[in-house]
């Protein structure tokens, strides 16, 4: 199998990444096309809920994925993706995070990050998956929702976003190349 060529849009502000996503999934753009921003005026999260992140501080990527599976196995990506953020936390932080089915990373009970899964398919066969992360990385406490935290407040230490990118697409590239294998098998 090859290996994910990864191509990086970077964006100071958008709408959502997921939206240019979708619309650049629906102009032909190959499966590896990241959608990054630092801003995001419309983020949202399942069922629309909106999510808010201050300027240049955060993590917000939009992945266009193009896998050759069942559409009952397309769901399965956001646990993927959640754990690969676990793993990056635990990994690179020594952060305790767990994940919080469906889609969001806790780490002591707060929510760090969210992925929002959108996909396009006809009955057996999907066309693009575009695979959305959100994660707090440098929000201070008073830029945060009660219920959040991000890798700042828990190292307070500022970390380079661009590395955690990196770090995450390197980390779900191999995952991915494994759960295809599985899930067309």
């Amino acid at each position: 199998m090859n290996v994910m060529k990864f191509r990086i849009l970077h964006y100071g502000l958008l709408d959502s990444t997921n939206n240019l996503a979708l619309i650049l999934a629906k102009e032909g753009a190959s499966e590896g096309t990241v959608v990054c921003a630092d801003y995001q005026s419309k983020g949202r999260g399942r069922f629309d809920r909106k999510w808010v992140s201050p300027r240049r501080k955060n993590l917000l990527f939009s992945v266009i994925l193009r896998p050759c599976v069942k559409v009952s196995r397309a769901p399965l990506l956001t646990i993927l993706a959640a754990q690969v953020l676990v793993d990056v936390l635990t990994r690179k932080f020594g952060l305790p995070a767990k994940i919080k089915r469906p889609n969001d990373v806790l780490v002591n009970q707060r929510k760090i990050a969210g992925i929002l899964t959108e996909s396009a398919a006809t009955s057996n066969s999907i066309d693009h998956v575009i695979l959305g992360v959100g994660l707090n990385v440098n929000s201070k406490k008073r830029e945060l929702l009660k219920a959040a935290t991000s890798i700042y407040e828990e190292t307070k230490r500022i970390s380079n976003r661009e590395e955690l990118l990196n770090s995450f697409l390197s980390e779900f590239e191999g995952r991915y190349r494994v759960w295809l294998t599985s899930a067309q098998g």
